[in-house]
């Protein structure tokens, strides 16, 4: 049984330890959508629209991203205590980010042979910046996933000024409910236009078109999963300050079996032929239905982490399992290695000779030993800097506005 006792994998991450058991099972179905994507295991029947859909890791991230970031602007707000810092803030996301993800992308240039398009003036620019997701010919370059990132950046550099609109134009008379019910409303506008903007705007560029991908996979069309994961910000923030819970909410929390049966009833759909209502023949069709589905799959796996956390059973004891949360940890670093491994060892011709099975396990493997040697080497180090960063830029904005 899991509680509050649970001890999380790093101090930092005492507030939500159970997220990092979210994390690892993104990471683990984004990297089963690529073994079954890169391996040919994706065909017409059945079975393959539904392992065509195991990408609902990104998803998933998303939301996490968006619960965890914008939790402290929200919570900063509800305590009429001021926004954030900008400067720490930026310092500490680019920390976070930056070493483990240019160190990576280095190596997977070497792995894969790829120093003619990424060690250019060009490539450099492109790559390194975070800016491969706007063209149709680095899309998929460098670290080829890592066009999600293009967007988790432009959310971290977008996310700051939400907030600042969020204090300047919604209403903050009235108390926590009236705060509440204004943050809420504003996702909700979030999460609608970011729908209009698929439905509407995106269906306006075709391939070959300059503005098609950014149209496609551009921060704008990913919105709304950022949406969901802050609107359970709000709500978590609310909880705590003391706002009585729903009482559908205290149900969820007792019985967070029920997030999962949500998730796994949510997923059936996304394999299921419903061209008869319009929606799409598989999982290669009806893209906005699917792209909606997998964010709220998001919020399913999610909420028994947030919600009521310390409650324990078995829901909550599988995402506490310690494998299961060190994975998580890790998972950014496992996240940039692993198509390079799935990639490359799947040229290995006697691995290959053997077998798709042969070929994942080969490249968990070596995923995990990279992602452990990043995390330990690369990543942990940049976050401690960037937290130190982050506290001497605090502490100069605090002697600044201090009175002489």
């Amino acid at each position: 049984m899991i509680g509050s006792a649970v001890q999380p994998v790093v101090p930092s991450h005492a507030r939500f330890p159970l997220v990092d058991g979210v994390r690892a099972i993104a990471a683990l179905t984004i990297f089963a959508f690529h073994i079954c994507f890169h391996l040919g295991l994706l065909s017409d029947d059945m079975l393959a629209r539904y392992l065509g859909n195991l990408n609902v890791g990104v998803p998933i991230f998303f939301v996490v991203s968006g619960f965890l970031i914008y939790r402290p602007f929200v919570a900063k707000r509800f305590a009429q205590e001021r926004s954030p810092e900008l400067e720490p803030y930026a310092i500490r996301r680019a920390f976070r980010i930056v070493p483990a993800y240019w160190i990576a992308l280095v190596i997977v240039t070497l792995i894969l042979g790829l120093e003619a398009t990424v060690f250019t003036p060009s490539g450099i620019v492109t790559y390194f910046g975070f800016l491969q997701a706007y063209d149709i010919s680095t899309v998929i370059g460098g670290i080829g996933q890592a066009w999600t990132l293009c967007i988790e950046v432009s959310f971290y550099i977008a996310l700051p000024l939400w907030a600042l609109l969020a204090r300047r134009l919604l209403p903050s008379a009235g108390g926590r409910r009236s705060l509440i019910k204004g943050e809420l409303w504003a996702l909700a506008v979030l999460f609608a236009a970011s729908f209009l903007w698929q439905l509407l705007i995106s269906p306006l560029f075709v391939p070959g078109d300059r503005g098609y991908l950014t149209a496609q996979i551009a921060l704008p069309a990913f919105a709304d999963q950022f949406a969901l994961g802050m609107a359970m910000a709000v709500v978590s923030v609310a909880i705590g300050s003391g706002v009585t819970k729903p009482r559908s909410l205290r149900l969820v929390e007792q019985r967070p079996w029920i997030w999962v049966l949500a998730a796994l009833g949510l997923y059936s759909l996304l394999g299921l032929k419903i061209g008869a209502v319009g929606l799409g023949a598989s999982w290669a069709d009806a893209g906005l239905f699917r792209h909606v589905v997998k964010g709220l799959i998001g919020v399913c796996v999610l909420a028994p982490a947030v919600f009521g956390a310390s409650l324990g059973g078995a829901v909550r004891g599988a995402l506490g399992w310690r494998p299961l949360m060190l994975l998580g940890l890790i998972s950014y670093s496992f996240y940039l290695y692993h198509l390079a491994f799935i990639l490359k060892l799947n040229e290995v011709a006697w691995l290959h000779d053997l077998g798709w099975v042969a070929v994942a396990a080969a490249a968990f493997l070596c995923s995990i030993a990279a992602a452990a040697v990043s995390y330990r080497l690369i990543e942990a180090p940049g976050i401690a800097l960037g937290r130190r960063l982050a506290k001497a830029a605090a502490a100069r904005i605090e002697r600044r506005r201090a009175p002489v």
